[in-house]
C-alpha cells in the first residue's frame, strides 16, 4: 500500500508492507492459540499473547517520507529510527528489488573485508547470487550523489510504483 499526501509546501509518501486487516486476523489466530494453551501450557499462552501484542503494535507501522523545505525526513517502520537529509544530496530516485538490495549489501561487505584484510573475501564466505523467495518485493530509493541511498518506502509487492517514483523525482528538481 502506498499513498501520497499533498499539503501546502509538503508532500508525504506513506507506505506499509502489511495490511491492517491481515494483521488483525493473524493476531486473532495467535490469541486463539493462547486461549487454547492457557490451561495446559501457560508459558506458551503468555508467549503467544506477547507475540500478538508485538504484531499489532509493530507489524503495521508505516514508513513515512516527508518532503518539505528542501529536506526529506524518513520515519522507518522500526521504532525510533529516523533519517533526515537535504534533498540536494540526491541525484534522483529509482525502484530497487530485494535481489538488488541483497547484492548491494554483499558488495559492501566484500569491500569492507578487502579494506580491512587487504585481500579478497574467500569464496566460501560470499553469499550465493541465487534468487530468493521475496525477490518480487520492491521499494523506492533516493539515489545519493555520494554515500548510501535512502529508502523512502517499505518493501511493497505492488507492480506499479512508477507514479509515486515520478512524483518523488519531480520533488528533487
Amino acid at each position: 500500500m502506498i499513498r501520497l499526501d499533498r499539503s501546502p509546501g509538503a508532500v508525504t509518501v506513506v507506505s506499509r508492507f502489511a495490511r491492517p486487516r491481515v494483521l488483525a486476523v493473524v493476531a486473532a489466530v495467535l490469541l486463539g492459540g493462547a486461549a487454547v494453551a492457557a490451561r495446559p501450557l501457560p508459558a506458551l499462552a503468555g508467549a503467544l499473547c506477547v507475540a500478538a501484542l508485538l504484531l499489532l503494535t509493530l507489524g503495521g507501522r508505516a514508513v513515512r517520507a516527508r518532503f518539505e523545505r528542501g529536506r526529506v525526513s524518513v520515519r522507518h517502520a522500526a521504532p525510533f529510527r529516523r533519517d533526515e537529509r537535504a534533498l540536494a544530496e540526491f541525484s534522483g530516485s529509482r525502484v530497487e528489488t530485494v535481489a538488488e538490495a541483497r547484492r548491494r549489501a554483499a558488495e559492501a561487505r566484500a569491500r569492507a573485508w578487502r579494506e580491512r584484510a587487504g585481500a579478497e573475501m574467500p569464496s566460501w564466505m560470499q553469499p550465493p547470487d541465487a534468487p530468493g523467495a521475496n525477490d518480487h518485493l520492491r521499494r523506492i530509493l533516493l539515489v545519493a550523489r555520494s554515500g548510501e541511498p535512502l529508502a523512502i518506502t517499505a518493501w511493497l509487492a505492488e507492480d506499479d510504483l512508477e507514479p509515486a517514483r515520478a512524483e518523488v523525482e519531480g520533488l528533487l528538481r
